[in-house]
């Protein structure tokens, strides 16, 4: 694990000590927060259900600006070649460089919690929603990241690895979508829940609600896997 935490604390400094980490963390807060802002004061109602909410749709967005230059900047800088010699195993760079993206990400969620803080003093808010609203937010970031990471990993162009990135993400998101599973279910019943039950948002709701289900831990994990395997793949045909 030592090679793991290396690489864990040097792209985790990275993070912090270039201005495109701050950029990405200052407009997930402002976009985020206003938004949410503008629904509190409309429902009138101590609770975040409306920031949770929202929260699918712009990390979609905001997770692969993080992943975008873990690796296609190592190929465009040529460091790739050299960080592929040291002794080292693929499947430790990835996941020390995965690691080092969420926990930048979480840092974004800690900065959130004078919200809640917020609504303790403005009313009596029922803290387990918000609770599984947060964990909800971390499984759906770890997934986010993960497909972000294998993007990053097939281009040496941050930009490009940010598109791909977003329209991956897109994809999942989609299939969560009530319009798209309607037109689907016209089609085919079965076909519906499949496509539903691929869709971040299936999952991503029941933790929300403070619901914790064996099967959305599943699918996290299963998802998170198979997007860090491809990379390890696409790192190990470069070795």
């Amino acid at each position: 694990m030592g090679a793991t935490i290396s690489i864990f604390r040097r792209e985790l400094g990275a993070f912090f000590n270039t201005p495109i980490g701050y950029v990405v963390m200052a407009a997930f807060l402002l976009l985020t927060s206003s938004f949410y802002i503008a629904t509190l004061f409309i429902s009138g109602q101590a609770e975040m259900r409306g920031y949770f909410a929202s929260l699918p749709f712009f990390l979609l967005f905001m997770v692969p600006a993080v992943s975008m230059r873990l690796w296609a900047e190592e190929r465009k800088l040529g460091t790739l070649e050299l960080l592929l010699t040291m002794p080292l195993k693929t499947w430790q760079a990835v996941l020390g460089k995965f690691l080092a993206g969420l926990t930048f990400i979480a840092c974004w969620f800690l900065l959130t919690l004078p919200i809640p803080i917020f609504l303790a003093s403005y009313g009596n808010p029922d803290f387990g929603p918000i609770i599984g609203g947060y964990l909800g937010a971390m499984v759906l970031s770890m997934i986010y990241l993960s497909i972000g990471c294998f993007a990053s990993s097939l281009t040496s162009d941050q930009i490009i690895a940010l598109v791909i990135g977003i329209g991956i993400n897109l994809l999942f998101f989609l299939m969560g979508m009530r319009p798209i599973l309607d037109w689907i279910k016209d089609l085919s019943p079965a076909l519906s829940t499949a496509v539903e039950r691929f869709g971040v948002d299936y999952h991503f709701e029941s933790i929300s609600r403070g619901v914790v289900d064996t099967r959305d831990v599943i699918y996290a994990v299963t998802m998170t896997g198979l997007f860090l395997f491809l990379n390890v793949l696409v790192i190990e045909r470069r070795r």
